[in-house]
């Protein structure tokens, strides 16, 4: 029973959210509605308005996993999805192809990417770069720290459920992968002479769903 729970608990999670979220969503929207465009608080509302409908899309998306629904319905604009996350994250897009997209869904590869970047925080990285390049057929993104580093015999490991170095939960790696193998793709740790390199490699996709 409880194997069988756990392998559930992705999508029970997502079911069992929806409707809280949805109500917190209203209720964010109509306080919005009430402030001024001028008042410093309908900044803060924005962003709680924007991360309410990121975590709806995240809900979605692994419910959607959970039911045995692709997680590669859509194509994705890969330079406005890593300037994002650059963005949040205060790291630096090295460089990405223009007009490039790649196969998944925008809110799981999102928090993926967010992942990486705080695990790199929480492993004492000043500095985050981002690059993306691809072969015409697979696009690989490669996420960059200078923290402190994965040892080799531990390249593997790092995926794992409930592994970790620093005393977290050890699901934010575990995430990252889950979600890239649903999304068709997968994810590698190459450590560094100083910190590690992250490598998303994903299908690209022919064009951006507008």
């Amino acid at each position: 029973m409880i194997d069988a729970v756990a392998d559930r608990l992705p999508g029970l999670l997502a079911h069992e959210l929806r409707n809280p979220l949805a109500s917190a969503m209203t209720g964010a929207m109509l306080a919005r509605d009430m402030v001024d465009e001028g008042d410093p608080r309908a900044t803060v509302l924005d962003g709680v308005l924007r991360d309410l409908d990121r975590m709806t899309g995240l809900l979605d998306g692994w419910l959607g996993i959970a039911r045995g629904a692709p997680a590669v319905d859509a194509a994705v604009d890969l330079e406005g999805l890593l300037r994002a996350v650059a963005g949040r994250h205060r790291a630096e897009l090295v460089t990405c192809p223009p007009a490039l997209a790649v196969r998944g869904s925008r809110p799981l590869l999102e928090r993926a990417l967010d992942n990486l970047c705080e695990n790199a925080r929480n492993a004492g990285a000043a500095t985050i770069r981002i690059a993306a390049q691809h072969d015409g057929r697979r696009v690989a993104v490669h996420v960059e720290d200078d923290g402190r580093g994965v040892p080799a015999e531990h390249a593997d490991r790092v995926f794992e459920p409930g592994w970790s170095r620093g005393g977290g939960t050890g699901l934010g790696l575990f995430a990252v992968a889950a979600t890239l193998a649903a999304c068709d793709g997968a994810v590698r740790c190459v450590p560094l002479d100083r910190g590690t390199r992250f490598t998303m490699t994903l299908s690209r996709a022919t064009a951006v769903a507008t």
